[in-house]
């Protein structure tokens, strides 16, 4: 009987070119890795009608509820969610009660590599269960080969939840697009070090789920024209800008005016938007709920 053919996801396979990579000058190498991060970018806009289906999904899903943006992974690529997730809450005030993480091997994988934990499905199993994981939330999915155990249970069993699942990988081959409602492949082909997927597998990962959130949040009421809403007034500057983005929203309101405005409805920039423009308090405090694309909200009344 002949050996088993192993198939290598692209992104662990050797690139015969990059052979002399460890003896080229300095500058050589940077343009190397450079340009993949380049190409990185583009495979993301590629699928960039993939992404605004999964977006357009999400935001249906999370509306107006207690829903939750949830990413799941191992190693690299959850590192890679975390930071996108955490992010979501100082620019665009999600709460951070509507977040949550599937780590493989636990937070404490984010710092150090956890023997063994992105093979156990049985822990993934546990996850999904203790995070109670509903219809009501997103599950993100983030894994380069596309096939990592952990990973692919998480959203297995997301997915017989009733959760939206969403699958990010560069294998075209990966379970984790078959088992996902939207597969979102990014083909970043072979990494200049191979098997190295924190380069353009991990670049591609970080700019699809930028684009992804960000066109959420936007779609969540967070954004008006391509000013951030929600940012939370932590200090003395960004008082003021959230005061300066209420006065060059709404003409006949001065700075000053804006700035007091915004102070008596605790830094609630969306609420003074609305009731800068003839809302009661109550009434912007009730529409907000709703979640509905800010500009759209501000034109309905």
């Amino acid at each position: 009987m002949g050996e088993k053919t192993v198939v290598l996801p692209p992104t662990e396979v050797v690139d015969p070119s990059g052979r002399t990579f460890d003896r080229l000058p300095v500058l050589e190498q940077l343009d190397r890795l450079l340009a993949s991060q380049a190409q990185a970018i583009e495979a993301v806009r590629h699928i960039a009608l993939s992404i605004g289906g999964a977006v357009d999904a999400s935001a249906d899903r999370l509306r107006g509820c207690d829903g939750r943006l949830m990413y799941t992974g191992a190693g690299c690529s959850i590192r890679i969610g975390v930071q996108d997730g955490v992010e979501l809450v100082p620019t665009f005030g999600w709460p951070l009660a509507r977040l949550a993480y599937l780590i493989a091997g636990g937070p404490r994988a984010l710092s150090v590599s956890v023997e063994g934990a992105e093979d156990d499905a049985i822990d993934a199993e546990r996850q999904v269960s203790e995070q109670l994981v509903s219809q009501s939330d997103v599950v993100i999915g983030i894994a380069a080969s596309g096939n990592t155990p952990f990973t692919c249970r998480v959203l297995e069993e997301a997915k017989a939840r009733g959760a939206l699942t969403i699958g990010v990988t560069s294998n075209p081959q990966a379970r984790l697009a078959e088992i996902a409602d939207y597969g979102l492949i990014t083909e970043t082909g072979p990494e200049v070090l191979a098997g190295s997927t924190r380069l353009g597998a991990g670049t591609a990962q970080k700019a699809l789920l930028n684009a992804f959130s960000t066109t959420l949040m936007t779609q969540l009421g967070r954004v008006l024209g391509n000013e951030m809403l929600c940012v939370q007034a932590t200090n003395a500057k960004l008082k003021d800008r959230q005061a300066r983005i209420l006065a060059g929203q709404i003409d006949r309101l001065s700075t000053a005016e804006a700035y007091q405005l915004l102070s008596d409805l605790d830094w609630n920039l969306q609420a003074g938007l609305l009731v800068a423009s003839g809302w009661s308090v109550s009434e912007a405090l009730d529409a907000l709920v709703a979640e509905r694309p800010f500009r759209e909200l501000l034109r309905s009344r």
